[in-house]
């Protein structure tokens, strides 16, 4: 079954340092999987053997990550909607023989479709529910919708009407164009949502509330460009929302907010929030593959205080910390003091870029880069 990519330098004895590559994606730049192999093939050419997993945490990258590290499964494009209503190909994962399909909002709903904050009021999620639809038509009885990388503040609605889903008004009368109408969205009829029968799992490791300064809109909200009034009338649009769709729970549930409430709009027709790392460590074999190594190799685009939120590499740096295995970060960019993050298990911190340069050409040198980084800390891992 191929579950990880192995690189083995010919004729080493296991005496060698053995590492564990398992790096998260370098946002527009390049993949986990991509990152994995550029730090893969520089330590065995050191003559270190390694093994490099894909890894993500329900973002960007999640598809890959389970092609990747799960046999069995295939691509799936299909046309659907960006944020604003243009039609883009957008691709899922399918695995036939277990009708499980893995969807991510990044693919259709993503941040990277961001236009000006004035045209906020416009972003819909409703290619990501065009996306499930489409998983579903082809057989699908268990999905896993991936929740990072969103730039929809919608609170899932355009996902529920594409589903389905009716919303209603005090009246009772249909309200045609939901999105647009927020405040007038008095009840929800999932009556016809096409999700009945199929087991549905929300992949996030972001566990804020739909409302509320850690919630959708506050704290997600200005990454989005939704800042001024223009957030403070969509928090109210969405407590009233939550107040009149969800009385019991009124939108506080732990990754409600994913995805700019995406999370919300799940739960509502039955999804359960699981960690998209954890259901990826779990496919790879992680804990097992920790133990195996000598030492652990993680990284990220930029590493700071919300990486220890739980982001990726501080995940796996825990893991290696129960091990006891040293674990080395490769990241773009570090934003704090290292000793925060030793306290949670990272060894030490390796930024890439090591010359004067913009942004910009720093992400377009970023897989040079990374070689570079990786080539002078194999060198050291060689002396060990």
């Amino acid at each position: 079954m191929r579950r990880v990519k192995l690189f083995n330098e010919p004729n080493q004895g296991s005496e060698l340092t053995k590492a564990l590559i398992a790096i998260d994606s370098f946002k527009q730049s390049f993949t986990s999987l991509a990152a994995g192999e550029i730090v893969a093939q520089q330590f065995v050419q050191a003559g270190i053997p390694s093994t490099a997993v894909a890894i993500a945490d329900g973002g960007e990258g999640t598809v890959a990550a389970f092609l990747h590290n799960k046999a069995g499964g295939e691509k799936i494009v299909r046309p659907v909607h960006d944020p604003y209503g243009k039609l883009v190909q957008a691709e899922f994962g399918w695995y036939p023989a277990e009708k499980l399909a893995i969807i991510e909002t990044a693919a259709a709903s993503g941040i990277q479709f961001v236009q000006p904050a004035a045209t906020y009021q416009l972003a819909s999620s409703q290619g990501t529910g065009e996306l499930l639809r489409a998983a579903i038509e082809l057989g699908a009885q268990r999905v896993i919708v991936g929740l990072g990388g969103s730039g929809t503040v919608d609170a899932g609605v355009g996902l529920l009407a594409a589903l389905g889903a009716r919303f209603l008004d005090a009246a009772g009368q249909q309200i045609a164009q939901p999105l647009a109408h927020l405040a007038e969205i008095d009840a929800i009829d999932t009556e016809s949502v096409m999700t009945k029968g199929v087991t549905l799992l929300s992949a996030s490791d972001v566990t804020s509330p739909l409302t509320g300064e850690n919630g959708a809109v506050q704290l997600f909200g200005p990454q989005k460009g939704l800042t001024g009034s223009a957030a403070v009338e969509l928090e109210q649009q969405f407590t009233q929302l939550a107040q009149r769709l969800d009385p019991q729970q009124q939108g506080q549930v732990a990754g409600d907010g994913a995805a700019g409430g995406i999370g919300f709009a799940l739960r509502l027709i039955g999804s359960q929030v699981h960690s998209g790392f954890d259901l990826i460590a779990q496919v790879c074999q992680f804990e097992q593959l920790v133990q195996a190594a000598d030492v652990v190799i993680t990284g990220e685009g930029q590493i700071d205080a919300q990486s220890l939120q739980g982001k990726v590499p501080v995940k796996i740096a825990q893991i290696a910390q129960r091990q006891h295995k040293p674990c080395l970060a490769f990241v773009g960019n570090q934003v704090g003091d290292l000793a925060a993050f030793q306290a949670h298990g990272l060894t030490s911190i390796f930024p890439i870029v090591d010359h004067v340069t913009t942004l910009q050409q720093a992400l377009v040198d970023g897989k040079m880069n990374l070689a570079r980084a990786a080539q002078r800390v194999a060198a050291v891992l060689t002396l060990v």
